[in-house]
């Protein structure tokens, strides 16, 4: 990530990724997860999972590297106030295994995951508004598809971002990142929704964005 410490985007999204965090851990209700066990082993699970899938990246370019996400389970399965806080805590763990530099750690926040987690979270909302509420179209449609197009989201948003700064140039971007975003959208879509699947089967009070009474009746 070809950003120099001192730099006023690394600076900007510092400030916006503390104010973010800041708001998000004033607005949820911590009482709830220190009663509930369950709840904070999938919480720090997630973190985990999310950490590793981060850790087992390729790419040619600087800063824009092909991994799975899983952002979208973690929106479905916590909200997405607690997906914001596990990826968020994902990146502090990428800082500490030194894969990632402490003054880019805003960045990586804000870009990689505020961002493609709202985007889930309000694909997911446009799905349970404007279509048919059964379990195919939340596991299909809001878990299999809307990982797919968060990824794409995600890698857009980035390629934009470093198109515009100058770090990269399109040709490159376009030749050695975004032509295969479509190779990407899959995997991430699969993985997603095998794990929404299996959880819609076993264990659907652990989904906070999947209502029994609309999706069942």
């Amino acid at each position: 990530m070809n950003f120099s410490p001192s730099d006023p985007v690394l600076l900007c999204l510092n400030l916006v990724a503390l104010a973010t965090l800041g708001m998000v851990a004033r607005q949820y209700n911590w009482a709830a997860l220190r009663e509930c066990r369950p709840a904070q082993h999938l919480f720090f699970g997630s973190v985990l999972v999310i950490t590793l899938f981060w850790h087992m990246q390729a790419g040619i370019l600087a800063g824009l590297g092909f991994h799975i996400l899983a952002l979208t389970a973690a929106t479905l399965m916590m909200g997405w106030r607690l997906a914001i806080l596990a990826g968020a805590m994902a990146q502090v763990l990428m800082v500490l295994t030194g894969n990632l530099l402490v003054t880019q750690l805003g960045f990586a926040i804000v870009l990689k995951v505020v961002a493609p987690v709202l985007f889930s979270y309000l694909f997911f909302l446009v799905v349970y508004k404007r279509m048919v509420r059964n379990p195919f179209v939340y596991i299909l449609v809001a878990g299999f598809l809307n990982a797919g197009f968060t990824h794409a989201f995600s890698d857009v948003l980035l390629s934009l971002v470093y198109w515009l700064a100058g770090v990269h140039d399109a040709a490159h971007i376009w030749n050695d990142y975004l032509r295969y975003l479509p190779l990407m959208m899959f995997p991430e879509g699969v993985v997603n929704g095998m794990f929404i699947s299996g959880m819609v089967v076993f264990h659907t009070r652990w989904l906070s964005t999947f209502d029994e009474d609309s999706y069942f009746r």
